[in-house]
């Protein structure tokens, strides 16, 4: 018996809804807000403000689509806000550089989730291709959709009878034309006055910026599109046989043999128990107990500091591996294997607190830079990641990738407002105070969260350290006095601003010839 297969034509979906004709009005609005805020101008204030108006439009087309809970989802306002927020407090280009690309990210994976236009729950690696379609393919799905509302509200209003009305208005602007200059030129005889403001016009036209204006419109035109087109895909009618509902998490399939990875736990236990023996010895005991004829603490440290860290990522490696792949053995099996990886997870953070010690010792010697105190910060995300780790190995029903998420999250929000410029002063200022060594060079380098340090460095009595000073907080007093747009506002540039003011400072070249430490690149 032959089946009929019944064949739905699906219905068109009318697009001139009062709800899409007002996100299109909002898109625009945001295109021009985008471009009114951020055209040719620092971000500042700026952001912030830009976050919280595009929220506000998104939350409010899919209100009814929406169901407020407190959940992973909605908790990501926290690192968007606080990320956009930086932009406004801290003027560390590094991180803006960052924030630019993750806060986007961040959005798209929050109101991804929020629609629950997600196939792949956020803690699993798939999600990614989930982001990646919400930003490029739903938005490019729906881009043509702006015009056809637009050309749909054209058709509306243009009823065949209102034509007429049209054509006799453009008749009647042609015939008003010569009437206007004629009588305008004769007005403008009679009254000097309305000469001079008439006058005045041609010069209002010569401010503006021909090259700009196109630049900004198409700048307002592709936000406007590309707002509407990723919004309204957000709540838009789903594709029929498309899985749009959060796919459960499939186990990985284990393929590693439990006695195979118990012999190569073994094998590499005793290597890292007798390191660890060692470092007991020298570096959290005496130094002096131990240390190798014509080794200096600084060249201690660096001989050690990247081989550590290598090391550690490999063991981190080994250990996510075995929890993921390795087979499932017998009950005593089960128990060794989970001691072993207990004590690779303990070896492994005592390299990372040897690793510290050494970037520490290091920086003693050399001094503070961004690259030696992002070490220290990715030292305590790896600790964070092993303390987890550690815990999965007991706890077996652990979703480790969802902390790890997490913990990821966590600490690069943190990172942002750790201010590391202000350590980077505020170290090595007292470093010189001990040691009479400083890299000036690299501390003009520093943004303006450092100024409120840096200031006390001019009245300092080597000339060459307070000339160099002298020069860069001249020039970031110069450049200070060129943003006098409110959308850039900062609150580190204001307070560097605020502080500046108090000095008298000139630029001369020759005040900048100074010494340099060697550094680690």
């Amino acid at each position: 018996m032959e089946e009929v297969l019944e064949v739905k034509k699906e219905q068109p979906v009318n697009l001139l809804t009062k709800e899409n004709v007002i996100l299109l009005a909002c898109s625009l609005f945001l295109g021009v807000l985008f471009d009114f805020l951020f055209f040719d101008k620092p971000m500042g204030i700026s952001c912030p403000i830009f976050v919280v108006v595009f929220y506000g439009i998104l939350l409010w087309n899919m209100k009814k689509h929406l169901v407020l809970k407190l959940d992973f989802a909605w908790l990501l306002s926290i690192p968007v806000l606080a990320l956009s927020l930086t932009f406004l407090i801290f003027s560390n280009n590094v991180f803006r550089v960052l924030n630019i690309l993750a806060i986007p990210i961040l959005i798209v994976a929050q109101t991804v989730l929020i629609s629950r236009n997600n196939k792949y729950r956020w803690y699993s690696a798939k999600f990614a291709s989930d982001v990646i379609i919400g930003l490029f393919g739903n938005t490019l799905v729906h881009v043509f959709k702006p015009f056809m509302i637009l050309s749909g509200l054209i058709k509306r209003k243009a009823a065949p009878g209102k034509y007429a009305v049209a054509s006799k208005i453009f008749i009647g602007l042609l015939i008003s034309i010569p009437l206007l200059l004629v009588v305008t030129m004769l007005l403008a005889s009679a009254d000097q006055v309305f000469s001079h403001y008439l006058g005045n016009i041609p010069d209002f036209f010569e401010n503006i910026n021909i090259e700009d204006f196109i630049a900004q419109t198409i700048l307002a035109f592709i936000i406007c599109v590309t707002s509407f087109s990723y919004i309204y895909s957000l709540s838009a009618p789903k594709i029929q046989g498309i899985e749009v509902a959060p796919e459960e998490l499939k186990p990985l399939k284990r393929v590693w043999d439990p006695v195979i990875i118990t012999t190569v736990l073994i094998s590499i236990n005793i290597v890292y128990v007798f390191f660890t023996f060692i470092q007991f010895t020298y570096l959290f005991g005496s130094l002096d107990l131990g240390l190798p004829k014509d080794f200096t603490y600084a060249e201690y440290a660096r001989r050690g500091f990247f081989e550590l860290v290598f090391v550690t990522l490999i063991n981190l490696s080994i250990l996510l591996g075995c929890i993921g792949f390795a087979k499932q053995g017998g009950i005593l099996l089960d128990r060794i294997l989970k001691v072993l990886k207990s004590l690779l997870v303990a070896c492994t953070m005592v390299m990372l607190v040897s690793a510290h010690i050494r970037m520490t010792l290091y920086e003693e010697a050399y001094g503070y830079t961004y690259l030696r105190i992002l070490t220290h910060a990715f030292m305590f995300f790896i600790f964070a990641l092993l303390l987890v780790a550690l815990y999965k190995i007991w706890v077996d029903k652990v979703l480790i990738l969802r902390w790890y998420i997490v913990i990821t999250l966590v600490a690069y929000v943190l990172i942002n407002y750790v201010n590391i410029d202000v350590i980077i002063a505020k170290q090595n200022i007292e470093r010189y105070h001990k040691t009479q060594k400083l890299d000036i060079s690299y501390l003009t380098e520093l943004s303006y969260d450092a100024v409120p340090y840096t200031v006390e460095l001019l009245k300092d009595k080597n000339r060459a350290i307070a000339g160099g000073i002298e020069n860069d907080l001249f020039l970031k007093k110069e450049n200070l006095k060129k943003k006098n747009h409110w959308q850039s506002f900062n609150i580190s540039e204001a307070a560097a601003k605020r502080i500046l003011a108090k000095y008298e400072l000139k630029y001369d070249p020759e005040k900048s010839r100074t010494y340099f430490d060697s550094r680690m690149d």
